[in-house]
């Protein structure tokens, strides 16, 4: 596979998802938000067929490391251009192979007590994207130790719910991906919503939180329970603060001191040794 290239766009199940939950195709739409000047900007409303796209590190850069991506929008859209291939983009550069996910949002229309079943429908999508990325592993030069998660807003809701849930995988599950490990290596939390939080059960990763101090939808306050939360769990984290920066920032690419937090990002992941070459 050209190094450069993404995939086209992989079904994470072979038929129906096995909850259930099924989404009216019809419903699924695209909102071109797009302005001269600041490159894609999509939302992928009530999405019913969830998917992967690989997008791997140039063979130059490539360290075996991996990351999920998970774009927010309120699990009623997803921002798959800005907290989605952008991101994987950037990953790139620092020799990391993204997978982007393209998971269940919100039926249309969608009454409250259609909630939990969202909340079961994403979190199954986020678990098995994380199988068959180590399932490809191989095939795809990426350590099966060092894959982790990025998520944005509601994605980064989603994130901490995917480790909080994780499991080793079942021994004796018929489908072979079913037996492999569903927990990321390491979180990127960047404006998450603080949705879920780990406790005493909980078998997390290392944990890096960035927001603006001036976020309205996410405020600052949840991502600062969160790291005293992990901090109390003895669960190394690392948070940052930006003054503004306000929602959705994405990359940071509009100005500011919230744009270096793609460097502390990097730099966080290097500490770690996540991003040295694979021998």
């Amino acid at each position: 596979m050209n190094a450069t290239t993404a995939s086209p766009p992989l079904p994470l199940w072979p038929s129906n998802p096995p909850d259930g939950i099924r989404l009216d195709p019809e419903d699924e739409s695209i909102d071109d938000r797009t302005t001269p000047g600041r490159g894609l900007s999509r939302g992928f409303w009530h999405v019913h067929q969830p998917t992967i796209t690989l997008m791997p590190a140039p063979e130059a850069r490539a360290t075996g490391a991996a990351c999920l991506v998970l774009p927010g929008g309120g699990y009623r859209y997803l921002e798959m251009d800005k907290e989605g291939h952008d991101i994987g983009r950037w990953l790139n550069t620092i020799g990391i192979t993204a997978i982007v996910l393209k998971y269940r949002t919100r039926p249309n229309p969608s009454p409250e007590e259609q909630w939990p079943d969202v909340m079961t429908a994403t979190l199954n999508d986020a678990e098995r994207a994380m199988r068959l990325t180590r399932h490809h592993a191989t095939e795809w030069g990426i350590d099966p130790n060092r894959i982790g998660a990025i998520g944005f807003s509601a994605g980064g809701s989603l994130a901490t719910s995917l480790a909080i849930n994780s499991d080793t995988g079942d021994p004796k599950a018929a489908d072979p991906i079913d037996r492999l490990s569903s927990r990321p290596n390491y979180l990127g939390l960047i404006y998450p919503s603080a949705r879920f939080m780990p406790d005493s059960t909980s078998v997390m990763p290392p944990v890096f939180i960035a927001n603006a101090g001036d976020d309205p939808k996410t405020p600052p306050q949840g991502a600062v329970k969160l790291y005293a939360t992990l901090l109390e769990l003895g669960i190394p984290a690392e948070l940052h603060i930006f003054r503004e920066g306000n929602h959705g920032f994405g990359l940071g690419s509009h100005g500011g001191s919230v744009r270096n937090w793609t460097h502390l990002f990097e730099e966080w992941l290097s500490d770690l040794h996540l991003l040295d070459r694979q021998k």
